[in-house]
């Protein structure tokens, strides 16, 4: 097969045609049969498609007694009578009755290759190669967008009606009318396209619901159909996207960018990228391809780089409006004549005086209080169980790896900020519909303290915390220091952050010592190691926690270096020194996890020891009274090989007495003396 050219901006639509059984058609009396005939079927239409110079290309799906489909695609606009007429008559005649509907290039595609298999089409890959739509030829069953085809548009009340439902009104019923007031005309163009901001999916797919549907009933548009696609953070604008565009001419595209807009210069790292990719493609097939742009709620700067990069093209800007005291009160009664339900006090008690809410948000007041309605007038026999919420909210944090962390000596504030943790997950779930923010909030953290005080032990604990709570997919520790991430050569240091990252991807990265990177070294390497893990650490919010870990003073100065950094830094963990009693029950936690003992009057020898190493600079907390421990273990087994071994019993080695433990040795400092 042989078909044009594709040409660039030519309109490109997909048919379904349904008609009559074809004249003295006879069931085939199996597949071999079967097969034999749909060939000879595809040979009778294959030089309508190859003398078709009008870029219309038909194919039969099936034939039975009862009808005949048939799929046609069309470049240049729809497809006129006469060419189905003229692909008819090579079977049946020109004047059989038939239906002709539009459908998506996802049907089309699952149609030509049903045809293939049964053998009405020779070769579905080459049709597709022809057609131009080959990238999508495996992606039917993928689900990188959508597509739907406007089958029965609504009339212009109704448009507005909706409009109002979803309080969008201000800003699309002026749209609805310069649309309508245009009246039924051809498609030569599109004088504006359109950018839709909200918070709320299900209001964005609404609105732009509701534009195809005026757009097609006012033939604005040359094809019914639109692709829905979503770019994300990390996301390009690939070769896929751009032959999405071209697949979709005369149509229509809704594009939302899911990017974060964080206001400062780590903006321009991916997703000020994809804004100005997506405008330059606006741009340059503005009059071909209709562009309906769904940002969030706020998104200034966003907005900004699509203008900046659009060139010409006039957007027009849909918006939800925000109601409050009467206005809302108005909303809640028409959910409720809608729920047929009588209002009362307790639905518009709900409504709180000179706070604006959007439609989501009365919504979601409406079907809390429906429920309750229900258990207190209707099913009251209901009304002592509790809701899933209210025991999601009792629920304890799962998984032993907490547990563990409660039964840590001292450390109250990484504790707490755990806790606070979990308890905001366990928030954002309960309370995304009425404030809460809905994007997951990053995890990254600073841990500081001297060394001892279990910074590693309780990032290895939070990673297995986070996984047990589904919250992070794999839950490990990758600890890293400034060999892993410096390079030594010039361009080196960005690739090995990033496979860093990589590796760390669904757990906890944990940067010991964080300071070194950039510790007299500004404006080299570790500078580059700063900025990439800053990328980094937007990308990848989702997936994974950063912690930061170093002493107190240097990691404020570290901080200080790179405030992108700072702000993308959610807890501060503080992590004190111990105390004398809390290092004589970490020493009696050591030794109750190896299974012995410590006779009565060890504490009486080891409290003035600890006492006077807690008054010492750097005694290295935790690893002190390990150190304790490990040389008491050393000093017992000499001591129990001196003894009458055959007397030695059980209870004598697991248990450790006063004279197996010694104080420290303290390194002398030699002092100069001035003179003789």
């Amino acid at each position: 097969m042989e078909l044009p050219l594709y040409r660039q901006d030519v309109k490109m639509l997909f048919y379904i045609c349904e008609t009559r059984a074809m004249p003295g058609y006879d069931a085939p009396n199996n597949k071999k049969d079967e097969r034999k005939y749909a060939q000879e079927l595809c040979s009778k239409v294959e030089s309508f498609n190859q003398s078709n110079q009008n870029c219309y290309y038909g194919f039969i799906i099936n034939a039975t007694d009862e009808k005949t489909q048939i799929c046609f695609a069309a470049h240049g606009g729809a497809i006129p009578a006469e060419t189905v007429r003229e692909f008819l008559s090579l079977l049946i005649d020109s004047e059989a009755p038939y239906s002709l509907k539009e459908i998506t290039m996802k049907n089309f595609i699952g149609h030509a290759e049903k045809a293939s298999r049964s053998g009405y089409v020779e070769d579905s890959s080459a049709l597709f190669s022809e057609l131009d739509i080959d990238d999508f030829e495996h992606s039917h069953g993928r689900s990188s967008f959508t597509e739907r085809v406007v089958s029965k548009p609504m009339s212009k009340a109704r448009l507005v009606k909706r409009a109002n439902e979803i309080l969008c009104g201000e800003t699309l019923i002026p749209e609805i009318e310069r649309i309508f007031a245009g009246g039924a005309t051809a498609a030569k163009g599109h004088p504006v396209h359109y950018m839709v901001q909200s918070n709320d999916k299900a209001v964005t797919a609404e609105v732009v619901e509701l534009l195809m549907n005026a757009l097609v009933h006012n033939n604005r548009l040359a094809s019914k159909r639109y692709v829905s696609y979503k770019f994300v953070s990390d996301d390009y604008v690939d070769s896929e996207y751009r032959s999405l565009c071209k697949s979709t001419f005369g149509g229509a595209i809704a594009v939302t960018c899911d990017v974060r807009d964080t206001g400062d210069s780590e903006f321009a790292n991916r997703g000020s990228d994809i804004i100005t990719d997506v405008a330059e493609l606006v741009r340059k097939h503005r009059n071909s391809l209709l562009a309906i742009l769904c940002l969030p709620g706020s998104c200034e700067r966003m907005s900004e780089l699509f203008m900046e990069n659009a060139g010409a093209v006039s957007f027009v800007v849909i918006k939800e409006q925000a109601v409050s005291g009467d206005d809302a009160k108005s909303y809640l009664r028409c959910l409720a004549r809608k729920a047929d339900v009588k209002p009362n006090r307790e639905l518009y008690k709900a409504v709180e005086t000179g706070k604006g809410y959007l439609s989501n948000d009365l919504q979601t007041v409406f079907e809390k209080w429906f429920d309750s309605h229900l258990k207190t007038h209707v099913y009251k026999q209901y009304l002592s169980l509790e809701t899933a919420e209210s025991q999601f909210a009792k629920t304890k944090p799962q998984g032993s790896a907490f547990a563990e962390l409660d039964d840590m000596i001292g450390l109250l504030s990484a504790k707490e900020v755990i806790k606070q943790a979990l308890d905001f997950y366990k928030a954002q779930k309960l309370f995304k519909d009425i404030g809460i923010d809905r994007d997951r909030p990053a995890m990254h953290m600073v841990f500081t303290g001297n060394p001892g005080t279990a910074k590693t032990t309780a990032a290895r604990l939070f990673a297995r915390i986070m996984k047990e709570n589904n919250l992070l997919s794999n839950g490990d520790l990758y600890e890293v220091g400034r060999a892993d991430l410096v390079d030594k050569y010039l361009g080196g240091t960005a690739p090995r952050v990033k496979k860093q990252f990589s590796k760390a991807k669904g757990s906890v990265l944990f940067i010991d010592e964080a300071y070194s990177l950039v510790d007299d070294k500004d404006g080299l390497y570790g500078d580059e190691a700063i900025s990439t893990i800053v990328q980094e650490m937007e990308n990848a919010r989702d997936e994974m926690v950063v912690i930061f870990a170093g002493y107190p003073d240097k990691m404020e100065r570290f901080l200080d270096k790179n405030p992108g950094l700072r702000s993308r830094i959610a807890f501060h963990v503080r992590f004190d020194d111990y105390k004398t009693e809390e290092l004589c029950d970490i020493l009696e936690l050591m030794v109750r996890k190896h299974k012995m003992s410590l006779c009565d009057n060890v504490m009486e020898k080891v409290m003035p020891i600890l006492d006077a190493a807690v008054k010492s600079r750097d005694f290295g907390n935790g690893r002190l009274v390990r150190n304790l421990f490990e040389k008491a273990k050393l000093r017992q087994a000499s001591r129990l090989v001196r003894m009458d071994v055959g007397r030695v019993t059980k209870s004598d080695v697991a248990t450790l007495i006063s004279d197996d433990f010694e104080a420290p040795q303290e390194q002398k400092q030699e002092v100069r003396r001035i003179g003789y």
